[in-house]
């Protein structure tokens, strides 16, 4: 027996909303297990390399000399961390 327009309408019709749900579920899978620990891991040692600049005058961690790169390398360290935060779901 034939099978009338709207039936197939309606099939048709249903094989894209679920195309369109698979592709919804799709981009709300979120970030890989590894994303948040590794973001809180940088903002901490970022944190642990500012705090030790600090307390040991900028001669540790890395002995640089005289300068504050100790600070700007614990800053960009946090920063990475912070800026891995824009990308977690």
């Amino acid at each position: 027996m034939p099978e009338s327009r709207r039936r197939k309408a309606a099939v048709k019709k249903k094989q894209a909303q679920r195309e369109v749900d698979i592709d919804k579920n799709r981009e709300l899978a979120g970030s890989p297990r590894w994303w948040a620990p590794v973001m809180v891991t940088l903002m901490v040692i970022g944190l642990i390399i500012v705090v030790t600049a600090y307390v040991t005058s900028g001669q540790y961690p890395i002995p640089f000399g005289n300068g504050n790169y100790n600070l700007f390398l614990g800053f960009g360290v946090m920063l990475v961390g912070f800026l891995m935060t824009m990308g977690w779901k």
